[in-house]
């Protein structure tokens, strides 16, 4: 299928562009804090470079939108069900007894860059268990992988921050640490298991890290403990995922939305905590934000709660971080306080959550932060689905991945 390149971003998709090189410029500062070096050229630089962009996220700002208002009457049924990944006849095929193109992922990605240019390259892999770092470089465009499900078709690796579990090689840094790294823009992935098996013991160990632009994972399952999920920057969506971990499990600077996903708050290491997220933004200016909708948060089967301590719904990475639960079930082990501050952003950072249930989800003791929000309204709501965070109706639909643009048998005003 060739693609429609002629679409014109709207002011949003830029504020996002924007957006991802002030997430940039945070990692690339922080990365030297972590290694302790001092540095006279790069603060003056990367200062001189964030003005310059909080300056165009100002503007920018400020372009009307040609969707305001709109409302949109959706027949969920059968406008946005899901394209037949398995009808698709794959451009390669990667199995590991040699019945296909390749035996080795990353070989079938390299071989993509030979494609025809503007036409999405579809990759299948075949059920197996493939030990490997798997990287798709920016360069490497329009990229589709699919597998066999969940817990067939399994790409796994064991690095962490400080090096892999068997000390063979180092990951040298966070972003090291990933097993899957993925920088092309409108990646489509299904049916997949993503693993970093260090363990609590290795701490920060990725096992996704995503900084592809409108890329969609769908019936994906991350498996990991601390950092599993790193959506870094720029649009993204989850759909019907499985995600695993103990401590800021799901973190990053994207503009995200997670659709009925199933998050699993894994067995700790004693006195650990937990908590399920980590969003970070640092200007009013930035579109970014996660957005968690009809998701369920539960204790994985290993974890029994009695024996430790509560979880936390999220903690707030940046000054203003921004993260909301609608129409998710959280269970019995998340805090009666809901959220917590490890960096002293209570002040700033904005909470939310809007019509959850089950025995975690009263808010009548939750943070008394400033903008910590029990959403009410409805048009608030809204703000934070589909349609309106993300803009899904502009890119979602030739993805073939389902989507609820808002919420049920409502017409939906776009942004």
């Amino acid at each position: 299928m060739v693609q429609n390149h002629d679409l014109q971003p709207t002011p949003l998709d830029v504020q996002t562009w924007l957006s991802a090189g002030l997430t940039y410029i945070t990692v690339c500062h922080k990365g030297f804090e972590s290694i302790n070096m001092t540095n006279t050229t790069l603060p003056i630089i990367t200062t001189n470079l964030t003005e310059l962009i909080v300056n165009s996220l100002a503007i920018s700002v400020t372009i009307p939108s040609s969707n305001i208002n709109k409302l949109v009457d959706v027949n969920f049924s059968d406008k946005y069900k899901l394209a037949d990944f398995a009808n698709e006849e794959p451009d390669v095929v990667v199995a590991q007894d040699g019945s296909g193109d390749f035996k080795s992922i990353q070989t079938a990605v390299d071989y993509a860059i030979h494609r025809v240019p503007h036409k999405r390259f579809v990759i299948y892999v075949k059920a197996g268990i493939y030990e490997e770092y798997v990287e798709i470089p920016v360069t490497v465009k329009w990229i589709k992988m699919y597998g066999d499900g969940i817990n067939k078709t399994i790409i796994t690796g064991n690095r962490h921050s400080g090096g892999d579990m068997l000390k063979t090689s180092k990951a040298g840094d966070l972003k090291g640490s990933a097993t899957f790294k993925v920088w092309s823009h409108r990646f489509i992935a299904q049916d997949i298991t993503f693993q970093n098996t260090a363990g609590p013991q290795g701490g920060q160990a990725i096992a996704v890290l995503s900084a592809s632009d409108q890329s969609a994972f769908y019936r994906f399952s991350f498996e990991g403990y601390q950092d599993t999920l790193l959506s870094m920057a720029y649009t993204q969506f989850y759909k019907e995922c499985q995600i695993f971990g103990t401590v800021d499990f799901i973190f990053g600077g994207a503009r995200a939305v997670f659709q009925d996903c199933d998050i699993f708050i894994r067995k700790p290491l004693p006195g650990s905590g937990l908590v399920v997220t980590a969003h970070g933004r640092n200007n009013d200016y930035e579109p970014t934000g996660y957005s968690l909708q009809g998701c369920k948060v539960t204790a994985a089967p290993e974890l029994n709660p009695s024996d430790y301590a509560k979880a936390f719904l999220g903690r707030p990475w940046f000054g203003l971080s921004r993260t909301v639960y609608m129409q998710s079930f959280l269970d019995g082990l998340v805090d009666p306080q809901g959220w917590v501050d490890d960096w002293g952003h209570k002040d700033t950072a904005y909470c939310g959550e809007h019509k959850n249930y089950g025995p975690g989800s009263s808010t009548n003791n939750r943070v008394n932060w400033p903008h910590y929000h029990a959403i009410t309204d409805q048009n608030t709501a809204e703000f934070f689905t589909v349609a309106h965070f993300i803009s899904g109706y502009n890119w979602l639909p030739e993805t073939g991945v389902p989507f609820t643009p808002g919420f049920e048998n409502q017409p939906v005003r776009l942004n």
